[in-house]
């Protein structure tokens, strides 16, 4: 990870392949910061395709490089990475954000952690030879690892593997019973749809456990909708992920993103309610 980073806080980092999720053949690299053990900084460095330049410039101008997390050294050779574009350092060394910084930024989001939160706001910079990168696509969200049991509800952005295990076709069946005159809200095809005459809370299930390299792997979804027909329903996240304790977040899924990359939304939908994520290529 970035030496910056990784001088103050613990760093696991992760690649994520998107082919057989997706259909198409990408890195993604991920890299769990961890706050202290109870809090992790996900930065999830997404790939950039031409067309979807419109979409990147709806939510961020990365030509001004407004905020930079770290800045890492890397003794490989110089050469181009497909989620990294070159940059000249002087011009955004004023903007880094310093560790303190980060503390501060994740405490306050762990007081109200929220959808909204989520964001391309930031970027990773990191030197290669005697050049330096920066990412083009770096999805920051923050999680908080609890053990709350109930009748008690963790907050929103919570990994609490202590909770009743629920999966997203369990859900499904229980919202149809209770609601049913409209779709579920992870269903690709209620994108816009809005849910005025009903109420339900944005929570981060408790899905399934398995095993993974000898180590438990608990996996969630996210209970939230796709509230907007045009541009990128980013709040959305990595909205299905698996977590393994001392490890951090080691897979998940993207369909917010990728769904600009032209793929259908039959394959979207099975991967939802199939609940599939890409693992990370380190411990497969």
């Amino acid at each position: 990870m970035l030496d910056s980073l990784k001088g103050k806080f613990k760093v696991k980092e992760y690649t994520l392949n998107t082919k057989e999720l997706y259909g198409f053949k990408e890195n993604i690299n991920m890299y769990n910061i961890f706050i202290d053990n109870k809090r992790i900084l996900l930065l999830s460095i997404l790939p950039e395709r031409e067309e979807y330049r419109a979409y990147k410039k709806e939510i961020t101008d990365y030509e001004k490089l407004v905020k930079v997390i770290g800045t890492g050294v890397s003794e490989t050779k110089e050469k181009k990475e497909s989620n990294w574009k070159k940059i000249n350092f002087d011009d955004i060394k004023n903007n880094i954000v310093t560790t303190s910084n980060i503390n501060y930024m994740t405490s306050e989001w762990e007081i109200a952690n929220t959808p909204d939160k989520k964001t391309f706001s930031y970027s990773l910079v990191k030197r290669i030879g005697d050049s330096y990168y920066v990412s083009e696509n770096c999805l920051t969200e923050f999680f908080t690892i609890a053990n709350v049991q109930s009748p008690l509800i963790a907050p929103y952005g919570t990994i609490n593997i202590s909770e009743p295990k629920v999966s997203i076709k369990q859900m499904k069946e229980i919202f149809k019973n209770r609601f049913p005159d409209f779709s579920f809200p992870l269903d690709i095809d209620s994108i816009g749809m809005r849910y005025l005459d009903i109420s339900f809370s944005l929570h981060n299930y408790f899905s399934k456990e398995y095993i993974i390299k000898g180590k438990k792997a608990f996996q969630f979804w996210t209970l939230d909708g796709w509230w907007y027909q045009d541009g990128l329903n980013e709040y959305r996240g990595i909205d299905r992920f698996v977590y393994i304790p001392e490890k951090g977040i080691i897979g998940g899924s993207y369909d917010f993103y990728f769904r600009r990359f032209n793929i259908l939304n039959t394959l979207l939908q099975e991967n939802i309610i199939n609940e599939k994520v890409m693992i990370a290529e380190e411990l497969k």
